[in-house]
């Protein structure tokens, strides 16, 4: 039995549990929730979509 602070609240919980005892945070022995991390894949996804953008214009304008 693994104990770690709740990311929420700093409750001292198991990192088995589900939900905070303390407040009922979801995944309390988790640095960031499900929502977090597909909000930081979705962020990572979208900057090298617009890399690749921006380098396939300035490709095709110095091609033409």
């Amino acid at each position: 039995m693994l104990l770690v602070p709740c990311r929420a609240c700093g409750h001292q919980v198991d990192t088995f549990f589900v939900t905070c005892p303390g407040c009922r945070a979801t995944n309390p022995g988790h640095k960031m929730s499900k929502q977090q991390a597909g909000l930081s894949v979705l962020l990572i996804q979208l900057i090298v979509g617009l890399v690749l953008g921006v380098g396939v214009c300035i490709y095709a304008w110095n091609t033409v």
